[in-house]
């Protein structure tokens, strides 16, 4: 029982391939009660129209649509607000996450509540994108205590447990932060490695805007994890460790 959250602007046809993606890996797994919630963050291409047809065809399918575009992290809140399942995964509209990366998660899914994931091959992304993103992650694991491998990349995530959490982020920040806050709870996690698609996305995350917000999430959670007065003391890290040889 898992809820597919696809955010998607301007993708196109890769939403099809997105969906039959997510059908086929679910089919692998014998998954039958699952829903995939498309959202169309105001796209100007035919995207909704897609979405729209998908949904026509295919009952699992509950597309949501903005009317203008809010950002990837207020369309993935939206999503999980929709989510029925007692589990979430969020699969770019871009198609961005291959097959077997999004199998072997699913493989694991009940190992933990919380299934945190780790590129092992990082060369696939540029290196200046590489060196923003190890700052990145040594930055939170310094100030927040997270000490896991990645914070930023796909994952499972326990529905009910983070609609229960304040979520700030516009962006790209959306997944970081709720990983953060999760972890901070002493929600159970355990990590699975899985491999970057090969070709770089056409998508460009490293923008000023982007870079804003990863800086004013930063600081929010800085001041709300370890400096804000009557906060809620940190529990210690809940790993599960996965024994990969089963």
């Amino acid at each position: 029982m898992i809820s597919f959250i696809v955010p998607a602007f301007n993708e196109g046809e890769a939403i099809n391939d997105t969906v039959e993606t997510i059908r086929t890996v679910a089919a692998t797994h014998d998954l039958e009660n699952y829903e995939i919630i498309p959202i169309d963050d105001g796209s100007t291409d035919y995207s909704k129209n897609i979405m729209e047809q998908l949904a026509q065809e295919d009952p699992k399918i509950q597309p949501i649509f903005h009317k203008v575009n809010r950002g990837l992290g207020r369309s993935i809140v939206d999503g999980i607000h929709q989510a029925k399942m007692p589990q979430f995964i969020v699969v770019p509209g871009d198609n961005d996450i291959s097959k077997e990366s999004l199998s072997l998660m699913l493989h694991f899914k009940d190992v933990a509540e919380l299934i945190l994931t780790v590129p092992i091959n990082k060369e696939a992304r540029p290196i200046g994108r590489q060196i923003i993103s190890a700052t990145y992650q040594i930055l939170h694991n310094i100030f927040f205590g997270t000490s896991v491998g990645y914070l930023n990349g796909p994952g499972i995530w326990p529905t009910e447990q983070v609609k229960s959490l304040e979520l700030t982020s516009n962006r790209f920040s959306i997944i970081s932060e709720l990983n953060v806050k999760l972890l901070a709870k002493g929600v159970e996690f355990a990590e699975v490695p899985i491999y970057l698609q090969a070709d770089e996305p056409t998508r460009d995350t490293v923008t000023l805007r982007n870079m804003i917000e990863v800086i004013k999430v930063f600081l929010m959670l800085v001041v709300e994890l370890n400096l804000k007065p009557g906060r809620p003391e940190k529990k210690p890290l809940n790993r599960i460790k996965i024994n990969f040889g089963r």
